[in-house]
């Protein structure tokens, strides 16, 4: 089966540098993703994400502040979704007075690709809020997103 690519973008109102933080601190994180996080924002750096009982690894493959950051994404204990099976691509572009964040997911293994859609429609509306000054809604991973994960 060929890998999926799930592509996607938000505006949020806020400057590229602001933004770029929410993917490389742990704290920024977890308040529109995730529970909780371990980072190391630097090249071959460790990435993981934990979703309740569920965990995203991966590494950090390339960062440009407050530009780009390229990450490897994968789910621990998955046979078909191991870690570092995926590519995640963000890109930050000043658009007006706030900041294009732009989402390209490659190498998402076939039944991952509508989950992680809905992920990420999810997850970008929460940090378009987030890190426009917006108090999140208590965090609580949908049920289409955890249902037959492996």
């Amino acid at each position: 089966m060929a890998a999926e690519v799930y592509r996607d973008s938000v505006h949020i109102d806020a400057e590229p540098d602001f933004v770029y933080e929410y993917f490389i601190k742990p704290e920024a994180l977890v308040r529109w993703m995730g529970d909780r996080a371990i980072l190391d924002p630097r090249p071959g750096g460790q990435f993981t994400l934990v979703f309740g009982d569920r965990t995203v690894e991966g590494q950090y493959v390339e960062l440009e502040p407050p530009h780009r950051l390229v990450i490897t994404w994968g789910r621990v204990g998955s046979a078909t979704f191991p870690p570092a099976t995926s590519t995640l691509v963000v890109t930050f572009t000043a658009e007006g007075r706030g900041t294009r964040v732009s989402i390209i997911h490659a190498g998402l293994p076939e039944r991952e690709t509508h989950r992680h859609a809905l992920g990420w429609q999810h997850y970008l509306a929460r940090l378009a809020g987030v890190a426009a000054g917006r108090k999140p809604a208590p965090h609580v991973v949908p049920a289409a997103l955890i249902e037959g994960v492996d």
